[in-house]
């Protein structure tokens, strides 16, 4: 787990913590919504069904202030220290 500005991020795996980490180190995001039952059957367990025939990824469920540029800098921080704390065995 990692808490930063008022959220706690938990993590089963490293893969998850890594791909929290390159989506908080984009600017700019792609487009939010993927149609199809098909893809979102292929895109595994990261995605969920949410109406109809839309999807929602994983980190389309956090809070929006994480993105404001001083929180999103703070973010990636945070996520990065982790990272570099389990890969040295210290977490």
């Amino acid at each position: 787990m990692v808490r930063v500005a008022s959220f706690t991020f938990r993590f089963k795996t490293i893969e998850q913590l890594q791909e929290c980490i390159e989506y908080y180190q984009q600017k700019t995001r792609p487009s939010s919504r993927v149609r199809g039952k098909t893809i979102a059957a292929q895109l595994g367990e990261d995605w969920r069904k949410r109406r109809g025939w839309e999807v929602e990824r994983w980190f389309e469920r956090l809070p929006m202030y994480l993105l404001e540029e001083p929180k999103r800098q703070r973010v990636l921080k945070a996520l990065s220290k982790a990272l570099s704390l389990v890969e040295t065995g210290k977490l």
